[in-house]
């Protein structure tokens, strides 16, 4: 069972500031750092940026989402780099999985340590860190959407689709939708998978769950380590968080530019 946080779960931009040095995430501990994009001085930060981090922002059509594009990246790099003691600048990335970052040397051979994954919506980042266990995580902002029914059915599990379509209210509807939807992102991520696993496959559940829950799989688990899920939701903010093994502690920080 996990054991309290070290505050309340409240919206991510109500979380504390974190540690200038944070500890090194203890066995079973997972570390979750979130930032609000659109606030504070980002610029003073941007020269940390890799050239293939500012090449990506560029593509981006609208210079408001490449803007929030490098925010995200800049907080991953800062982070990381409070528990590296290094300037945030030389940190290197590689992929494990499907698209799944992790430190890398110079010659982008991966680096054991800390395992992290990161996420992004409207104008709030999130990034998880933990050492000794793998971890995923989600974030969703609430925004109109006229297709939740649809998605549901043509992607989740049977028994959430049927929970999503039996809400008529939009939005419990838009509420219970999101919150499978992140636990299901989550997961995928933390695995390294990609959509090379089918969200049908799986079943996370609709319904709030105040403690760390168990993923079940509906094919093929052999060989499936026991993936675990916490739900971070906090409407209009809805996130997950999954690790492969039950999480003792969880610390929630914020970082502040």
């Amino acid at each position: 069972m996990i054991q309290p946080a070290t505050h309340d779960a409240g919206p991510p931009d109500r979380w504390p500031i974190g540690p200038g040095v944070p500890p090194w995430p203890a066995d079973g501990e997972v570390h979750v750092w979130s930032a609000a994009l659109d606030e504070g001085d980002w610029a003073q930060a941007e020269g940390i940026l890799g050239s293939d981090e500012v090449a990506k922002a560029a593509r981006y059509r609208f210079a408001h989402d490449g803007a929030r594009f490098s925010r995200a990246r800049i907080l991953r790099r800062l982070v990381l780099a409070r528990y590296l003691g290094c300037a945030a600048g030389d940190i290197a990335f590689g992929e494990t999985g499907i698209r799944r970052p992790c430190l890398a040397d110079r010659e982008g051979a991966r680096v054991q340590g800390l395992d992290f994954n990161t996420s992004r919506s409207a104008d709030m980042a999130l990034i998880a860190v933990a050492s000794g266990m793998r971890v995923g995580i989600d974030i969703e902002v609430a925004r109109v959407m006229d297709d939740i029914d649809e998605i549901a059915r043509q992607h989740f599990h049977v028994n959430e689709w049927l929970a999503i379509a039996g809400e008529r209210a939009p939005a419990a509807k838009q509420n219970v939708f999101l919150r499978c939807w992140t636990r299901k992102e989550a997961l995928t991520k933390a695995m390294g998978v990609g959509l090379h696993l089918p969200l049908h496959a799986f079943f996370v559940g609709t319904e709030p769950e105040a403690a760390p829950f168990r993923a079940f799989f509906d094919v093929d688990p052999s060989g499936q380590p026991g993936w675990w899920l916490t739900d971070l939701s906090v409407p209009p903010v809805y996130a997950a968080l999954a690790s492969d093994g039950v999480p003792k502690r969880l610390h929630l920080w914020r970082m502040r530019l």
